[in-house]
């Protein structure tokens, strides 16, 4: 049985294609996604942990200077100063806090507002010319501590600083308080700052008030960013902490920074989906890529199957069933490719073994005939009592005679009933029909024989009693018809494409008429039905079996008026 390694091999090679192919770029895309991912989130942690430390140092620095700026020489003297007995003295001394305040607040462009309370002459000096003194007030505010204030939706920062430090909680034992309000435009502007650099949308939480945000926050997403545990302000750490969040059918990536000076929270989320969509796009890309190159090895493996294997296995059974003898299979599937030339191909040579076995049979079948005819016309009573009758007739009158007589009787029928298979060589039959003419020579006085076939000739193949059935007809149906015939001529030539050997006598010959019949006996494939021609149409057709149809016999008459038989042979089918 056969093996179909080609067609194995092929789907092995898509195979081990295909499978590496789809899994290094499975690991590739795999790979990429999570450092693009892990770039993101070291990207967007430290962009908010900056920002976040860079909002605490200000504030540091802020409280620092509200800190010198409450322990002033001249806001300490201020209160001091309303005892003067000259209050000009008490309105230049107001007139210098007001202009240290200005120069504070716009050296420090964190101060919104800054105010000076003075509870002991409940005075109150400010940057805004409205602001008005409230005692209650004060004393209710946290001390040395920022709080929020929510005023008409807008979220305000305050830090009041006293001196002394410690202060009474009715502020009786106080010096002076000064405010500093920190605006959420500030907060704004630092989220501005953050969402500049890329790393997706910021807003500030302050738990139970209104959140600083710009236009861009998706507010749709702040109940499930508290319901995600993003807004805990008890889970404090200096380094940012993240969560992926899956909102409104997206994954995003929120990370959250506290705020220990405010209180609040610091909150960046970014759309991871919208943000990955690229590597998404090439992923889709490279999928859609690998399931064409699947398909597309699919189809192949489907057409070589349809297109070869099936036509190879058709003609595989077909060139086994003319193996076991079939010679009359044929190949007549159409595949309408190039199989079908193979298969045109196979046919012609089907058809001609099977021509070549018939042919081969019909001549061994021939052969077989002949042998057996030469046998037995050969060794009929009536020539071997001729045969013997001359021996007995010449016992007395010339031994040599009989010598030769029985010499080379022996030597014709040791060759006709000994010699093995198809083919024998040229020098063979010629012994053989001079042993043959020989004898017919003592029986009649008036045969006289010449064979003059050159040496070179000799050694030729050509078919088992090739020469002796034409000897045997001159003698017979040309020399034993004519009184004073009795010459038999065998010459043998070669010419650039054929062997010829040319057999004449001096016998009655044939007319036309009998030369166009002998003709179709000789030529006609169908089996005579007559005794004459049969030796000469089987020594013709057994010289076109072996040699092709340019080999074979034709008859004419000579010179003599006597019938010529031309033996023509082919050089190609010799190998010269």
């Amino acid at each position: 049985m056969i093996k179909y390694k080609l067609f194995r091999r092929l789907l092995i090679m898509l195979a081990a294609m295909l499978i590496p192919a789809t899994a290094l770029f499975a690991y590739a895309n795999h790979t990429s996604v999570n450092v693009v991912r892990q770039t993101l989130e070291s990207s967007a942690s430290k962009q908010l942990e900056f920002t976040a430390a860079q909002m605490e140092q200000s504030l540091r620095q802020l409280e620092k200077q509200m800190l010198l700026l409450v322990n002033d020489s001249t806001i300490k003297a201020y209160v001091s100063s309303a005892e003067f007995p000259e209050y000009l003295d008490h309105l230049l001394m107001r007139k210098t806090v007001e202009e240290k305040l200005i120069l504070q607040s716009q050296t420090e462009p964190l101060i919104d507002q800054l105010n000076v309370y003075f509870p002991s002459i409940n005075e109150v000096i400010s940057t805004a010319s409205d602001h008005q003194f409230n005692q209650e007030e004060l004393v209710k505010q946290p001390k040395n501590q920022w709080f929020v204030r929510n005023e008409q939706g807008k979220l305000t920062f305050h830090l009041l600083l006293t001196n002394p430090a410690i202060s009474a909680p009715n502020l009786s034992n106080t010096v002076s308080v000064v405010e500093t309000t920190l605006s959420g435009e500030y907060l704004q502007s630092m989220l501005k700052g953050l969402d500049a650099a890329g790393n997706g949308t910021s807003l500030y939480y302050y738990p139970g008030a209104e959140m600083i945000a710009d236009g861009t926050v998706d507010r749709i997403l702040i109940p499930q960013l508290r319901a995600g545990g993003v807004f805990d302000v008890n889970i404090s750490s200096i380094h940012p902490r993240l969560t992926v969040l899956k909102m409104n059918g997206e994954q995003y990536l929120v990370q959250s920074v506290s705020s220990p000076s405010l209180g609040g929270m610091i909150v960046s989320y970014i759309r991871l989906d919208e943000f990955l969509r690229p590597l998404q796009e090439a992923r889709w890309l490279v999928n859609g890529s690998l399931l064409f190159l699947c398909i597309a090895g699919i189809a192949i493996s489907y057409l070589f199957f349809r297109h070869f294997r099936i036509p190879f296995n058709y003609l595989v059974r077909k060139i086994e069933s003319l193996g076991e003898g079939n010679y009359s299979i044929r190949a007549t599937v159409k595949t309408n490719n190039e199989f079908d030339y193979l298969f045109e191909r196979f046919n012609d040579m089907a058809s001609r073994i099977q021509a070549l076995i018939e042919n081969v049979y019909e001549e061994k079948v021939r052969t077989q005939e002949a042998e057996y005819k030469h046998l037995q016309s050969q060794i009929n009573p009536h020539f071997l009592y001729n045969c013997l009758f001359y021996i007995i007739s010449m016992a007395n009158k010339s031994p040599s005679a009989v010598i030769s007589m029985a010499k080379n009787l022996s030597h014709f029928y040791r060759y006709i009933t000994r010699k093995a298979g198809t083919e024998t060589t040229l020098e063979d039959e010629i012994r053989l029909i001079e042993s043959y003419l020989e004898v017919q020579s003592l029986r009649n006085k008036r045969l006289a024989y010449t064979i003059d076939i050159p040496s070179s000739m000799h050694a030729l193949s050509v078919p088992i009693l090739l020469l002796q059935p034409l000897a045997e007809n001159a003698v017979v149906h040309g020399l034993e018809q004519k009184r004073d015939a009795g010459i038999i001529q065998i010459k043998g030539m070669s010419t650039a494409e054929h062997y010829i050997i040319v057999v004449d006598d001096d016998g009655t010959g044939l007319t036309d008429k009998e030369l166009r019949a002998l003709e179709d006996r000789v030529f006609n494939t169908a089996a005579p039905s007559e005794e004459i021609g049969c030796g000469l149409r089987n020594v013709h057709h057994r010289l076109i079996h072996r040699y092709g149809p340019e080999s074979g016999l034709s008859f004419s008459r000579n010179e003599w008026g006597g019938f010529r038989v031309t033996v023509q042979l082919s050089r190609r089918e010799q190998g010269d």
